[in-house]
């Protein structure tokens, strides 16, 4: 297999403050184009990681270099996608209190897209935006990032189109209803419209009954007619079709599947959302993944709620959970509460269906070249998330952005780097597997030098804190060195 390059450039500090996050230098390459007086190290670590991966090296330095040049050609249509999975942090969250925690800052899609944008000679068009959670209100979004500032800075300084996009089809009003699909509202859509990509056998569903399989909603009909003599995903159109796609995550610990990086990110590519099972209704003794084993009250509290969902009109569910609401009775229609505590469904390791999902998106999506052929892939982890990711985890200050050409192998070093143990994030030694990457393959650069022994060291890197029932999930001392396929270490 051919060597993939992985790039760690520290930062200096953490994010610029204002819009449009202009670089604080005009570097050669940048040319005579506006500067901030403020510091701006996402910039400037983000120009470190795309020189680290010897990106048009003969040239750095000079007026002349373009890192993006092999990638992105005049012309081309190039679709960056940040995860914007939320506008703010929920009320429920304990832990955080910063929102560039959970979602990629826009001074690091800014310089990504500054690189593209001088790739693409003033020739072409660069669209930015995602499929965020149905609950995100995307003009609040849009003004807690001011990611809507970006496009006349391409317009007026680049000479290239630019838009930022909001790709939902459906739109939750209200958090109270979340998962009741006959009260979700329209949302933007793909102007594109959608692509059904079908992986067959070459599933990770293959051979299961998707009877069990939950979706986004309470209606699963959805979700398990996609997974019914076949196994269907449906792309946004817009990034399907685009000539480049250039992923921005955040370094973020995830509960239901351990990290959220480039893999797991790309349930922002996808438009029909309740076509992707997100755990299997029950317990384990039953085939489901939604709740560890707990005791026999919990397991029939849970079997009532499951026939209120299946058989109860949504509306009519809707209605019994809000008169409920406040009184003993919630509990028999609440979604996470049972008798002995309070449980995130599929929030622990032993959702079996989450990672299944993600690795399917990777085959359609990458592995496959189907629309897209081309890919980069540029982690914000100036501030990282840990803990209870994805929606509130504990901020980290990491200083370090990860760049790389091939999603999978990024993941693979930002994993590493997180100090978390790749085994228990299932989806990558399953894709390790079925593509044939290995640790080997991949060459990790830190500030530019070398680091062979990256993936065997015994140190931790990051000690990141894992989600809250994941404490495999961190590499302890002693046991750093990650297994091969066959177990060995």
């Amino acid at each position: 297999m051919t060597t993939r390059v992985v790039s760690l450039a520290s930062a200096g500090g953490g994010y610029p403050s204002e819009a449009p996050f202009h670089p604080d230098e005009a570097f050669p390459e940048y040319g005579n184009r506006p500067v901030s007086d403020a510091p701006n190290h996402a910039y400037r670590a983000v120009r470190s990681a795309l020189a680290a991966l010897g990106l048009d090296a003969s040239h750095f330095g000079s007026p002349q270099w373009n890192p993006l040049g092999e990638l992105v050609r005049p012309g081309d249509r190039v679709f960056i996608k940040p995860n914007l999975v939320a506008d703010g942090i929920r009320r429920a969250c304990r832990q955080c209190n910063d929102l560039f925690a959970i979602i990629t800052h826009p001074s690091v899609v800014r310089a990504v897209a500054d690189y593209a944008a001088i790739a693409l000679r003033g020739s072409g068009e660069i669209l930015i935006g995602d499929n965020p959670s149905i609950d995100c209100v995307f003009p609040r979004l849009l003004q807690a990032t001011r990611l809507d500032s970006l496009p006349a800075v391409y317009r007026e300084h680049f000479g290239v189109s630019s838009r930022v996009l909001d790709l939902r089809p459906v739109v939750c009003p209200d958090l109270r209803v979340y998962g009741i699909a006959s009260m979700m509202v329209p949302g933007p859509g793909d102007p594109l419209g959608v692509r059904v990509v079908d992986l067959g056998d070459d599933s990770f569903f293959a051979g299961m009954s998707p009877t069990l399989f939950r979706g986004v909603f309470t209606n699963r009909a959805t979700t398990m007619r996609a997974h019914t003599r076949g196994h269907r995903y449906a792309f946004s159109g817009t990034i399907l079709d685009a000539d480049v796609y250039v992923s921005v995550p955040k370094l973020k610990t995830h509960h239901k599947v351990g990290a959220t990086l480039n893999v797991k990110g790309l349930v922002g590519t996808v438009a029909d959302k309740n076509g992707l099972p997100h755990w299997r209704i029950g317990f384990p003794s039953r085939g489901g993944d939604e709740f560890p084993p707990l005791p026999v009250q919990d397991k029939l509290l849970v079997a009532l709620r499951h026939a209120c969902t299946e058989w109860l009109p949504e509306r009519m569910f809707q209605r019994l959970k809000t008169m409920t609401a406040g009184t003993q009775l919630e509990i028999l229609l609440h979604e996470t509460r049972l008798t002995s505590g309070d449980y995130a469904r599929g929030a622990w390791p032993g959702n079996d269906t989450c990672w299944r999902m993600a690795a399917d998106l990777y085959l359609a999506f990458v592995h496959r070249r189907v629309g897209t052929t081309r890919f980069l892939s540029v982690i914000d982890g100036i501030v990282a998330g840990e803990g209870d990711g994805p929606f509130c985890p504990t901020p980290r200050d990491a200083r370090v952005i990860v760049a790389g050409d091939d999603l999978l192998a990024t993941d693979f070093v930002a994993v590493r780097l997180m100090g978390l143990d790749r085994e228990q994030v299932r989806y990558l030694p399953a894709l390790a597997a079925r593509t044939g990457l290995q640790e080997s393959d991949i060459l990790v650069l830190r500030d530019g030098e070398p680091d062979e022994a990256f993936f065997a060291r015994e140190d931790s890197y990051l000690t990141m804190k894992p989600p809250r029932a994941w404490s495999k999930l961190a590499i302890a001392p002693g046991r750093a060195r990650w297994r091969s396929r066959d177990g060995a270490s």
